[in-house]
């Protein structure tokens, strides 16, 4: 592939088809009926919120802003996650039959969006009174976010019909020019179209050439492997998505318990800056490469540059190495070829097998591997468990999405919950969701609490809390007033459920006594709710992401006067 066909191929747009939208509007249909949602543009919203970002229907709901006077922005959801650190700004626009789909992004959205981006970046006080109350609620939010760390903003325009044309899409990305760190992404009806198809139960077949005669194999019982050497354009290659060639084909690192950090990451920026300089013949020594698991694997032995096929395969290590190579092949294809790096290919059907090399290869702190943990023993019992009484256990993102909300349980969410009612971390509960499959999973899913019982136990204390929290969004989005008295509850679920495990502790209750929990709710939020009332004027996307703020809100419930701003500011000195 020459540099030229790869930039080429990014404006190759394919046309929608019939198929291509009946596929769409059932995964959106499967988020109305699940969700009870009133129409199908609703439903589109949670569809393609879940798709793009993963998340689960609680952070979806609070992270939607659309409606009157939303300036452009229908969502904002903030990745606070030391490693990636991203503002992402959403703008939805829903057609409601096939014959649409050929209309065009409208472009007049875009001076919106830029409109709203210049004022909350210059922190204009005017957004208090041109914004709705949730979206002003999401702004103050991001300006604490910003005080703390350097973000990288993230502009998605979502839609099932066509994406901006070309004119406008190079207009809107000119304009984001002076913003640092600011791109725009845009997800169309083919976008979510070929998504749903990647997930599609079908053999894949992949080829990889290797270089000259550099190259091993073994077999043993249980495995088969091949060590080789591979340019840097043929892993570009590999990892481009056909129907996308300027995205990632993302379900080749399913199995990856790291995620790509993004060119701010330091260790990216050496990847990118090597790959590209005059010293990237060096790559081959100064990179640990690539580690690839598949299903089948052959080659032709003593052959010279021999190609390797592999059937389903998955990068497992090195998913950081082959994202900055596709990142330095849009500056300098060229340059690429020169770049050698490492390979190591594994056949194997031993599943475990598979999750111990992912494991054993990530020598760096694991951020987020919930999809390699979805088939481990606990999380498939987990599942076979809750069927037994009706719920729906998703070991993976919309899992069981036609299945009704409310007997759905997210993988995620419940370990959020342990974390913050078991084992009494809620600020780690809100801040560090991403370790919960990684560092914490044996800490988390303890086998001897997990139960069906006390699962849904805690799902339905989980949920008791998470009612009130809609009805706080709902009425801080009445318009009746511009704050609402309870609105910390938006940020304080999992400090809700760690102040409810204290009382049950002082109070002799049994944690997984629903009735009995229950019966500490209303004093429990009562506390909460009087700590933050003195503490007025304390952001509470800053409070409850504070280490400190669990033993301040243990000491006022003892009758210990404490100040919130204070201890923050000698925690952060």
């Amino acid at each position: 592939m020459s540099a030229a066909s790869f930039k080429m191929s990014i404006v190759t747009k394919a046309i929608p088809t019939l198929l291509d939208w009946s596929q769409v509007r059932t995964g959106i249909q499967a988020f109305q009926k699940s969700l009870d949602l009133a129409d199908e543009a609703k439903a589109f919203q949670y569809f393609a919120l879940s798709k793009i970002l993963k998340i689960d229907d609680d952070e979806i709901r609070m992270a939607i802003t659309d409606g009157g006077d939303d300036r452009g922005i229908d969502a904002v959801y903030i990745d606070s996650r030391p490693e990636r650190r991203v503002i992402h700004l959403f703008q939805f626009k829903h057609v409601a039959n096939f014959e649409k789909t050929r209309s065009s992004f409208p472009s007049n959205e875009i001076d919106k969006i830029q409109s709203f981006l210049e004022c909350f970046l210059r922190k204009d006080p005017s957004l208090s009174k041109t914004c709705n109350p949730i979206l002003w609620s999401k702004v103050q939010d991001l300006w604490e976010a910003l005080e703390e760390a350097v973000y990288s903003i993230q502009i998605h325009l979502c839609n099932n019909a066509a994406a901006l044309i070309p004119s406008h899409s190079a207009r809107f990305e000119e304009a984001l020019r002076p913003y640092q760190h600011a791109v725009l992404t845009q997800h169309d009806l083919i976008w979510f179209s070929r998504h749903l198809s990647k997930g599609a139960t079908v053999d894949r077949e992949y080829h990889l050439g290797l270089v000259e005669d550099q190259y091993y194999g073994r077999t043993d019982g249980f495995a088969k492997g091949l060590i080789g050497t591979v340019r840097g354009d043929e892993i570009v290659r590999l990892i481009t998505d056909p129907n996308f060639p300027q995205e990632v084909d993302d379900t080749l690192f399913e199995d990856n318990i790291r995620l790509y950090l993004g060119e701010a990451n330091e260790i990216n920026r050496k990847i990118l800056s090597t790959a590209l300089s005059e010293k990237n013949t060096q790559f081959w020594y100064l990179n640990n490469g690539i580690t690839i698991v598949c299903d089948r694997m052959d080659y032709q032995p003593r052959s010279a540059n021999p190609k390797v096929r592999m059937i389903n395969p998955q990068i497992v290590n090195g998913g950081q190495t082959s994202h900055a190579l596709f990142e330095a092949a849009r500056s300098d294809l060229a340059r690429i070829y020169d770049v050698k790096l490492l390979l190591r290919v594994i056949e194997t059907a031993d599943r475990a097998f598979t999750n111990s090399v992912a494991e054993a290869t990530n020598s760096q702190t694991p951020i987020r591997s919930r999809d390699i943990r979805s088939n481990d023993s606990i999380q498939v019992r987990i599942e076979n468990a809750l069927a037994g009484h009706g719920y729906f256990y998703e070991r993976k993102n919309d899992q069981h999405i036609e299945r009704p909300a409310e007997f759905r349980i997210d993988a995620v969410k419940l370990g959020q919950i342990i974390l913050a009612y078991v084992l009494r971390e809620p600020d780690r509960a809100k801040t560090s969701s991403n370790r919960i499959f990684g560092e914490y999973y044996g800490w988390v899913f303890d086998e001897g609490i997990l139960s069906a019982e006390n699962i849904i136990t805690m799902w339905r204390i989980y949920k008791l809390v998470d009612d009130d929290r809609r009805r706080a969004m709902t009425a801080l989005n009445s318009r009746l007033k511009q704050t609402y008295d309870e609105a910390w509850i938006i940020e304080g679920v999992f400090h809700i459920l760690y102040m409810l495990s204290l009382t049950c502790e002082k109070e002799g209750t049994d944690l997984f006594e629903y009735d009995a929990v229950e019966g500490h709710y209303a004093s429990v939020k009562a506390q909460i709710d009087e700590f933050m009332t003195r503490n007025r004027g304390q952001a509470a996307y800053r409070v409850f992401r504070s280490a400190v703020t669990k033993q301040l809100l243990a000491r006022f419930a003892s009758g210990q006067q404490l100040s919130l701003e204070l201890e923050m500011r000698e925690q952060k000195d």
